[in-house]
């Protein structure tokens, strides 16, 4: 299926195509309408010249952009970004949305509160876009060429303000309050994230199983200790009660 990406605030146009794979759907009735082409052909009637061009280019001319997720933030994280355009007037933005100064945090800390989930998440958002301005100044043929973005976790909503399907400050009132509701889910039940690093023969599921049954010793009702994220091969997110992410088997996988 064709996607069309948005302008975004700081951009010229750029577009992109995909194509997804096989269906196991079955086909459509004979003389059915083709939903395929009827999006083809929308996307070619909105897309001028330059978007044009950009489906045909080479891959090799392309570029991919893919945002952080919590567990970037670091403090003095954007200071080397405050000498671009628009950089200061993203922290304003921001402090307007939030309620309070995500400059000064991210700049002087505390990292103890920076590593809050409901201040980390604002932050690495507002710290992407921040660095995509930057971005745009040093190497704007990267923008241009710009064919797809994507983001891991809250990443997510710095990619679909990038691709121009949010507004900067509708991207941050939506982080702002999935990291409030996170922090409040957190600070219910002691619980965390675990990334795990094993060897192909690691059995993730079995040490889940064991910390499980670890925390039952413990009194914990319904413990909860499971595989969340599939990073890349032989490394896994684990997320569960605190107690099992303690347990000797998370760190003898």
């Amino acid at each position: 299926m064709s996607v069309r990406v948005a302008r975004a605030a700081w951009a010229r146009d750029w577009g992109a195509g995909c194509r997804r794979g096989a269906s196991n759907f079955p086909l459509p009735p004979p003389g059915a309408v083709n939903v395929a082409e009827l999006l083809r052909d929308a996307t070619a009637a909105e897309e001028g010249p330059r978007e044009a061009a950009a489906r045909r280019r080479p891959p090799g001319q392309c570029s991919v952009l893919l945002f952080p997720g919590q567990g970037s933030q670091v403090v003095g994280m954007g200071r080397g970004l405050l000498g671009y355009p628009r950089v200061r007037e993203l922290y304003a933005a921001a402090r307007s949305v939030l309620g309070y100064d995500l400059l000064e945090l991210s700049l002087h800390g505390p990292q103890e509160a920076l590593d809050r989930t409901v201040h980390c998440q604002p932050a690495v958002f507002v710290a992407s876009l921040a660095a995509v301005e930057k971005l745009h100044h040093l190497q704007p043929a990267v923008i241009e060429n710009c064919v797809a973005a994507a983001g891991f976790s809250v990443g997510e909503f710095a990619a679909l303000v990038f691709a121009g399907a949010m507004e900067f400050s509708e991207g941050l009132h939506a982080v702002k309050i999935r990291a409030e509701a996170m922090q409040e889910a957190s600070e219910a039940v002691p619980s965390g994230m675990l990334s795990v690093l094993g060897q192909p023969q690691s059995k993730f599921t079995f040490a889940c199983l064991e910390a499980r049954e670890h925390c039952k010793t413990l009194g914990v009702e319904n413990p909860v200790c499971e595989v969340a994220s599939y990073l890349f091969p032989d490394c896994r997110v684990i997320s569960g009660h605190l107690e099992s992410l303690l347990h000797r088997s998370m760190f003898y996988t």
